[in-house]
Formats: structure tokens, sequence, C-alpha cells
């Protein structure tokens, strides 16, 4: 199946057939070809993101030729994702490469700019044919070093959702990056209410699978997965170097590890099946 350009497409698919988009957080030719096995074997869409970090080891054109060739290959659909773009110049450059969605991260502004500089940001990715996220809350370990976990009012995510015209909003309700958590399900269900919309959780490795299971009854239609990836092809790096024959070996072993991670991800947001 072609590279899904207009991000728009899958978030809708998933926000009506209940179901959330894993989203991957690569940075390498192994790592994406992973997740893109693993979504093959299950049937199911994924998205591909990368972080602001990841594009100091290759420009976003880079990283969307390489998801492009990817996705050609395969017969599911396969998306790319800015996660956390920290400024409209960073989200600008994603979009202008090709990516099919970008992230404005504008947490750290008061709401009303918040919603501004997003509004902005709208305009531009959806005259580029593309999707926007936008984040009312922090999610702490790991965004900028800064561990502070700031709760999403529902209110906030309506307006952020219906004035700054964004596609789905990242909602903060107890996961954290890189941590076990348990979610606010009580919050998450008032946010949805408010929203009408999609939403996005972020800290997707540490959810336990029953609560994703009833986040996704609530409009979750994308979860964030890095920290489980990374720790994957950390440990294979420190069990296989010493001992592999040659680089290969420590390629195909990361594939292998990364594969399964991405499976567990895609069954446990309930996206098996779904490419179908």
């Amino acid at each position: 199946m072609p590279f899904v350009s207009d991000g728009r497409t899958l978030i809708q698919r998933a926000f009506e057939g209940n179901y959330a988009l894993p989203s991957f957080n690569i940075c390498s030719l192994e790592m994406a070809k992973a997740c893109i096995e693993a979504a093959e074997q299950e049937r199911a869409p994924i998205m591909l993101q990368t972080y602001p970090g990841d594009l100091e080891h290759g420009s976003p054109k880079v990283m969307t030729s390489m998801i492009r060739a990817l996705a050609d290959e395969v017969s599911v659909p396969i998306m790319l994702h800015l996660d956390h773009g920290p400024d409209l110049e960073t989200a600008t450059r994603c979009l202008r490469a090709g990516y099919s969605s970008v992230m404005f991260d504008g947490e750290e502004f008061p709401l009303e700019k918040n919603i501004h500089l997003t509004d902005q940001l709208a305009s531009f990715a959806h005259a580029a044919g593309a999707s926007l996220e936008a984040a009312a809350g922090s999610f702490g370990g790991g965004e900028g070093g800064d561990d502070e976990i700031h709760l999403t009012e529902p209110d906030d995510a309506a307006r952020l959702y219906k004035e700054g015209h964004a596609d789905m909003i990242a909602v903060s309700v107890g996961s954290k990056h890189g941590q076990a958590s348990q979610l606010d399900l009580a919050r998450l269900a008032s946010i949805a209410k408010a929203v009408q919309g999609p939403l996005v959780l972020h800290g997707g490795t540490g959810i336990p699978a029953s609560d994703l299971a009833e986040a996704v009854t609530y409009g979750v239609v994308k979860v964030n997965i890095g920290a489980g990836l990374q720790r994957a092809v950390m440990g294979v790096w420190k069990d296989k170097t010493a001992s592999a024959a040659c680089h290969y070996d420590v390629y195909h072993a990361a594939r292998d590890a990364l594969r399964e991670v991405a499976k567990d991800k895609i069954h446990m947001t309930h996206a098996a099946g779904r490419a179908d």
C-alpha cells in the first residue's frame, strides 16, 4: 500500500473504529523496518514517528524518503509523524519534506498562546494535506528532562481542539514517558466528553493493557511507543555485540527484538487486523 500522505485518513478510521494507532519512535532503518514488518504480519495500520533529536541523525527529507520506500514494500497503511515538535519551524520543515502529520507541543505556553500557535500551524498542515497533533498537558520522564506532569483539564483540551483546529489532542491522564503508569480513566472520560474528537496518549510503553482497552473507547486514536523500543535495542547491543561474528548478527537480533515489542503494542491498541 502506498505511504499514507494525509494522516487525517487513518486518524478518522481509528476514531470511528474504536482502536488506536501505535505510534513508534524510530531513528534508524532497523527500527523502522522491524515495526513495519510487525505491522504487515499483524495486518495493522501504524504510525512511525521521529523525535526532534532523531532529525540530527537524518533530516526530514531523509526520514520521509526512507519510510516511503519501506511502505512501498508492504500492503498495510504506514504514515510518518513528528513527535513533540518544539516550534513552528521544525514542524513546517517536516511538512515540506512530506510528513503525514506533525505535533506542535505548545504546552509550555499560556493556553491562549498555545491555541493561537496551534491554529497557525493547523492552517499550514491542512493546506499541505497533513494532520496536526496539539498538546493539552505534559507527560514528564523525558520531555526535555522535565519530570513534572501537568494533567489535562477537559475545558482546555476542548478549546485547543475547537479553536486551535488540531486533528487530535495529546492528553495527560497519568501516563509518563518511559515509566509504568496507571491512567485516570475518569479524567479521560471527562476530556472525551468535552472534546468530542480524537485523543492521544504519550508514555504508551508503561500503560497497562486493561487501561488501553478502555482508553480506545473514549476516542484515543494514537498511543506513543518509544521507551520499549529503545530498551529492546540497547538490550541486544549489550548482550550480542561482544560475541557477534559481524555487525549483521547484531542487526538481525535487534530487529527480532523490536518486532516482538511492536507486535505486542499493536495488539494492546487493538490495531491488529484493522488494515483489512
